[in-house]
């Protein structure tokens, strides 16, 4: 009996240890597989003060893109760990493993696919345009020698200088800076992200108004993932693909953005500019 219930217990010993030892491996394939900076986090890179895309509300970190990427985490048995980055440095970061992915509300556009790989595309959304009800501006023809705000690197400070020549287009490092300097009378008006845009015309202690807002489908955003991980940018797609199908996509952003939800262009999406 000492000898079979020695054995017995060398044996539930094995055991355990195979099994301590197979969920290391797991633990450590998964990382591996994803080609994750770290086994079990998947780490995010966004930028803030960019409600309702992401935000810092209550000390923690909110907003669509921050509810999107949880949720892919989720899907892939990862924890999110994120980390607030300013958007001219957000593909650098990702193209250097500082992060695994990207999610700053960023459009899918031919310059940045030379720097980073994108999902497919995950928000539609839109471009707007504000001044304060006083500045005596009503249309894009009264930014004409006007100095118009933007975020820098963003699509937004592209679409500005091929459109408004005789406009001065003067770059700010994100959202927050540029809704303080159109509080403060520094510039004449700022270009936002359609969704920033309303909470600012709503939450504004300077009467803002919309000079113009302009539909962005052609250039939709997608999560942003480093070149050399093709195994992380297909597990995500994938998880993208079942969030639309499920309808969490769209309850994202009923939830954040609150209107109408748009249909999203598919995988085989490619930017024309």
């Amino acid at each position: 009996m000492g000898t079979l219930k020695m054995t017995s217990m060398r044996l539930f010993g094995l055991a355990i240890g195979a099994i301590l030892i197979g969920c290391a491996s797991q633990a450590s394939a998964q990382g591996s597989d994803l080609e994750l900076n770290s086994p079990g986090a998947l780490t995010v890179c966004v930028t803030d003060a960019n409600a309702p895309m992401s935000s810092v509300i209550d000390g923690k970190m909110q907003g669509y893109e921050v509810s999107f990427t949880t949720d892919i985490a989720r899907r892939l048995n990862l924890t999110p760990d994120y980390r607030i980055t300013v958007f001219e440095g957000i593909f650098a970061a990702v193209a250097n493993h500082v992060c695994d992915i990207s999610a700053g509300s960023h459009s899918i556009t031919l310059p940045r696919l030379k720097i980073v790989n994108f999902s497919s595309p995950h928000f539609v959304g839109s471009y707007t345009i504000l001044t304060s009800q006083d500045s005596g501006i009503k249309d894009e023809a009264g930014l004409a020698g006007k100095r118009l705000g933007v975020v820098a690197a963003s699509i937004q400070e592209t679409y500005a200088n091929e459109t408004y020549k005789s406009t001065q287009i003067v770059p700010f490092p994100d959202s927050a800076a540029l809704q303080i300097s159109l509080q403060s009378g520094q510039i004449d008006a700022a270009f936002f992200d359609g969704g920033l845009a309303a909470i600012y015309v709503k939450t504004s202690p300077r009467p803002l108004s919309v000079v113009v807002s302009i539909p962005n489908t052609d250039q939709p955003a997608g999560i942003g993932v480093a070149k050399d991980r093709p195994n992380l940018l297909a597990a995500v797609n994938k998880a993208v693909a079942d969030m639309i199908a499920d309808g969490t996509y769209g309850k994202i952003y009923q939830e954040w953005i609150g209107a109408d939800v748009p249909k999203l262009p598919g995988p085989d999406f490619v930017p024309a500019r």
